[in-house]
């Protein structure tokens, strides 16, 4: 299947050029090779182009602004909200089937047991508003649509903006991280999620799937997972959700119920074995 990644440049994006490599690349610069192409998401010229010189089967929606706190300026949604349904449009246009990254952010994190895909959604900020919004909007398209919920995404990246790294750089520059004890997800390495992602799309599933790892905990014992397999577990220091003063409300439970992906034959990634990975060499040889 002929594929564009929209954002492939990002933590998410990244990880799909390396499942797709033959896929075009959509970038926010000067295109470099012909496997590029330059897309800013908030200039509909400059994805309707790719568009139509490529006709692609399959568009990898990979590009947001994913800091929440930032997301609570309500700018943000030009991006995370026009600029995703003017793709989505294209792809009814051009036929294309559509995959939309979403968050466990859209629930409002008082279940006392992981989300289900068919858990009603409530989210506490803006972040999870805008992906609810597009979630509503995708669902009732006459595009092939796939929702893949995820949290607590890890990985190599260039911007080194993710929870992960950001502990390691924290600890490695002698500086104590702060995490929270009452704060719970499954997260999932970017390499894992992309290979998931793309079995899906090429695959007849549409609709709404949770696509995160086989481990529920919280931020602050992830990050004791992290920063312990380099010798710095100490530097790990505990707080609750009030006493991290987030500007953006975050969901206690964030946790991710992915059990319909066994019944597509698509096992539910290890934690311990993409920390093992990524920490034992992707992370070191990034």
């Amino acid at each position: 299947m002929k594929s564009l990644i929209i954002g492939s440049g990002g933590l998410v994006g990244t990880a799909l050029t390396r499942c797709l490599p033959d896929a075009v690349r959509g970038v926010q610069m000067e295109a470099k090779n012909k496997q590029e192409m330059y897309i800013d998401i908030i200039k509909y010229e400059t994805m309707f182009k790719a568009f139509s010189i490529h006709r692609p089967q399959v568009v990898y929606m990979a590009g947001a602004i994913t800091d929440v706190n930032k997301c609570e300026d309500r700018g943000t949604s030009v991006v995370n909200v026009k600029g995703t349904i003017e793709a989505l449009r294209l792809c009814e246009q051009f036929e294309c089937k559509f995959v939309f990254y979403s968050s466990s952010y859209v629930f409002d994190g008082t279940k006392q047991s992981p989300y289900t895909p068919q858990d009603d959604t409530s989210p506490l900020q803006m972040y999870g508003r805008q992906k609810e919004t597009v979630e509503r909007l995708i669902l009732s398209s006459d595009a092939t649509c796939l929702v893949l919920r995820t949290v607590g995404i890890f990985g190599q990246e260039r911007k080194r903006k993710n929870f992960a790294q950001q502990v390691i750089k924290s600890v490695f520059a002698g500086k104590d991280v702060y995490a929270p004890t009452d704060q719970y997800m499954n997260p999932i390495w970017s390499n894992d999620l992309a290979q998931i992602s793309v079995k899906l799309a090429q695959s007849s599933a549409h609709g709404v799937f949770h696509v995160s790892g086989d481990t529920c905990l919280s931020k602050f014992e992830f990050a004791q997972r992290i920063a312990g397999y380099f010798g710095y577990e100490s530097k790990v220091l505990p707080l609750t959700t009030p006493e991290m003063n987030q500007r953006a409300p975050r969901p206690k439970m964030g946790c991710l119920d992915c059990s319909d992906l066994l019944d597509l034959g698509i096992e539910i990634p290890s934690l311990d074995n993409a920390l093992q990975k990524f920490l034992g060499s992707d992370f070191l040889n990034g």
